[in-house]
């Protein structure tokens, strides 16, 4: 039997951990979050809760969430999706905050046929999503299992981009770069889900949670900025710069400088007082 906290345990801090996956929790090649099992580990005995928030699918965190034992809710595909586990941990329940992937996919036919070039999940087969993303192949049709984002490749002009964002506008759609796709959604972002996991928790702690966010990519920067600590994990290309106070800079790529940050924080928060 798990010795898991339950997610309505009171943490000893009144905190919340919301974490990008791809290049921030996991490594960005490895998919490995090896490093980062210290400060997972006193999370977990602190009972405060990890989120996933993420680009990936519901499908794609499930395993993920088995394998590092974590049983909180998460949000999926860029702020999209929001999934709650179910009291008796039975199955999940979820809730479609943007434009649902049907609707999506509509849009982006009509925007092929007037001449945009670009290619998505839904035209890959998992092979060539697998050969994109260095997913298994078996991940790669866990990756297209989607409920209300897509994942696109651009291969067009950035002027054909620009009109390719106002059409899209037009169907109350938004254009998010992600780290290797763009990702067409409805109007949410990462900071709809930690907005909606703000309010989740003051209910259930009474009491106003902290909010602490990690990522490393351009869709994260909405949910960085609207969290009360920001950190930014370097990215492989360039890192994101933040206008907020009390945003750091992990010195490390990944899950090796998601661990230090998170050690470094939970020190500090622990010497403020009343968080002791």
């Amino acid at each position: 039997m798990s010795t898991h906290a339950s997610k309505f345990d009171i943490p000893t801090l009144p905190l919340v951990v919301m974490t990008d996956l791809d290049g921030t929790l996991l490594d960005h090649h490895s998919y490995s979050a090896k490093a980062a099992k210290p400060a997972l580990k006193q999370l977990r005995e602190r009972h405060i809760p990890v989120l996933f928030n993420t680009s990936k699918t519901c499908d794609e965190v499930t395993g993920l969430r088995h394998e590092l034992d974590n049983r909180y809710p998460f949000v999926c595909e860029n702020g999209s999706v929001i999934h709650i586990p179910k009291p008796d941990e039975s199955g999940l329940n979820s809730e479609v905050l943007g434009v649902s992937y049907v609707d999506i996919l509509k849009t982006l036919h009509q925007l092929h046929k007037e001449g945009f070039r670009f290619r998505g999940f839904n035209d890959m087969p998992a092979a060539e999503v697998a050969a994109m993303t260095g997913l298994t192949q078996d991940n790669a049709w866990l990756a297209k299992k989607r409920a209300a984002s897509e994942p696109l490749l651009w291969h067009d002009s950035d002027e054909a981009l620009d009109r390719f964002r106002q059409r899209l506008a037009e169907y109350h759609l938004t254009l998010t770069k992600g780290g290797r796709f763009y990702h067409v959604m409805g109007t949410t972002n990462k900071a709809s889900g930690l907005e909606f996991f703000r309010q989740y928790y003051q209910h259930q702690w009474q009491t106003t949670p902290l909010l602490v966010a990690l990522g490393d990519g351009e869709n994260d920067r909405a949910m960085l900025e609207a969290a009360d600590y920001p950190i930014v994990i370097p990215g492989e290309n360039q890192t994101l710069t933040l206008q907020h106070p009390d945003a750091r800079t992990a010195t490390h790529k990944g899950p090796a400088g998601w661990n230090t940050e998170i050690l470094t924080l939970l020190e500090q928060l622990s010497k403020e007082p009343g968080h002791g």
